[in-house]
């Protein structure tokens, strides 16, 4: 089993995993998904049940970074590749950039530190008003680690 690290801020979750993907060949590595997170109201007997619920890339899906590796071959081949174009719940096709490969904290720092930008690129301008950029900057170091510890199983 997996550990799934999820680090809530406004409306949004930045979900970090260990995944194998299995299809003609096989990947395997970190994945990061910017996601939907709702307000879970809990239960009305008693104060603070509420929290969040995390919604599944399928209903709320917004992003993917994924710093994988081919891992059916006799030398692991660096994949790292981000996924811009979430449609109809899917991640679309693989995007890879030079930099990304070259220095991939950076670049995910950079990326996910502009996450208002981001939302709103994406058409997801209600969500952008509700990161709170300070708490983000915050939580970076924590999401770094979280990252660092989903390379391997």
């Amino acid at each position: 089993m997996n550990t799934i690290y999820s680090f809530v801020n406004g409306q949004v979750a930045i979900v970090v995993q260990y995944w194998v993907e299995k299809y003609e060949e096989v990947d395997a590595g970190a994945r990061i998904d910017v996601r939907r997170a709702e307000l879970y109201e809990g239960s009305h007997h008693r104060e603070g049940a509420e929290g969040h619920r995390v919604l599944p890339v399928g209903d709320g899906g917004i992003y993917r970074i994924d710093l994988s590796h081919r891992i059916d071959c006799d030398v692991p081949v660096q994949r790292y590749h981000h996924h811009p174009d979430f449609r109809d719940g899917d991640v679309g096709p693989r995007a890879f950039v030079p930099e990304l490969s070259a220095h991939p904290f950076e670049w995910i720092e950079r990326r996910l530190l502009d996450l208002p930008a981001l939302l709103v690129e994406k058409g997801h301008d209600d969500l952008a008003k509700s990161v709170d950029t300070e708490q983000l900057a915050r939580s970076m170091p924590l999401i770094k680690l979280a990252i660092e510890a989903s390379l391997e199983p």
